[in-house]
């Protein structure tokens, strides 16, 4: 038959032979470079890279011949953005001894950013001390420094100031801000220049005399009915006052006596530049 007549000649011999020899070549090969391609006998420590930034990660695997890559993002209040906070596999100690292979990968864990708001409080109104103002600032988590300023009142919280614009209760900044808490200096009778006042509405003038640590009184006229039309009134008199009375100076916390009026006769005011005329708040 031609199979066996086939299978006994000798171009079938050859041929097998030149297949096992072929199969030998390439199992001793792999063989031989085995140990070179899976890094026989070579091992890294596992490096702790917990509470490293991750944009300062590049160079440290570097050098130690190791990639990374980040499994996962997380929320924290307690770490800062783009800090490793959990690792695969983990860190090598004495403890728990733990190795890799060169040019192999580690699962990071990261903070991500989270935009957290808080609402700031009212610390005017009630009269608060910079130190519990301060506190209260801290416990919503912003960072505050104090600034002193000449007031009647001793440590009266007088202003909340964010990149130097004053910060209104109610208003929500983002969690982490630093703001400037301003407070009293407590020098009652301490000699300040007197404001003029008169051109100003009430508003205005309050916050005015608030700033510099003045008291107000107030006497409006019949044409002022109503809260809304107090706030709207413009003063048109005061006592004392700087022309007439002579007196550029008064002490911090001195009444100051003021009349205001709906309708103000234009030849009592002494038109101002940052007011005008107009009443709105």
């Amino acid at each position: 038959m031609k199979i066996i007549k086939f299978i006994f000649s000798k171009f079938f011999w050859i041929n097998l032979l030149l297949a096992f020899a072929a199969l030998y070549g390439v199992f001793y090969y792999t063989m031989y470079n085995l140990d070179k391609y899976t890094n026989h006998n070579i091992k890294i420590e596992v490096p702790n890279l917990l509470g490293i930034q991750i944009n300062d990660l590049n160079d440290t695997l570097e050098e130690l011949e190791l990639r990374y890559e980040i499994r996962d993002s997380i929320y924290s209040e307690n770490h800062p953005m783009g800090m490793i906070i959990q690792q695969d596999p983990k860190p090598h100690s004495n403890n728990f001894p733990n190795y890799i292979k060169p040019n192999r990968n580690l699962y990071l864990t990261i903070v991500k950013r989270q935009e957290i708001y808080k609402t700031i409080p009212d610390l005017m109104s009630n009269v608060y001390s910079k130190n519990i103002g301060k506190s209260k600032l801290e416990m919503l988590g912003f960072k505050v420094d104090l600034e002193i300023r000449s007031h009647k009142d001793r440590d009266k919280v007088l202003e909340i100031r964010f990149d130097d614009q004053i910060v209104k209760a109610g208003r929500k900044l983002l969690k982490g801000s630093t703001l400037k808490l301003i407070y009293g200096s407590g020098d009652k009778g301490k000699p300040i220049e007197l404001p003029d006042f008169r051109g100003m509405n009430i508003y205005l003038a309050t916050n005015k005399a608030n700033e510099i640590g003045l008291e107000l009184e107030i006497n409006y006229n019949d044409s002022v009915f109503d809260f809304k039309d107090s706030n709207r009134a413009v003063i048109y008199s005061q006592y004392p006052d700087a022309e007439i009375n002579n007196k550029s100076f008064i002490s911090i916390g001195s009444l100051v006596i003021l009349d205001a009026n709906l309708s103000t006769p234009l030849d009592s005011i002494y038109a101002k530049d940052t007011v005008g005329l107009n009443f709105s708040i």
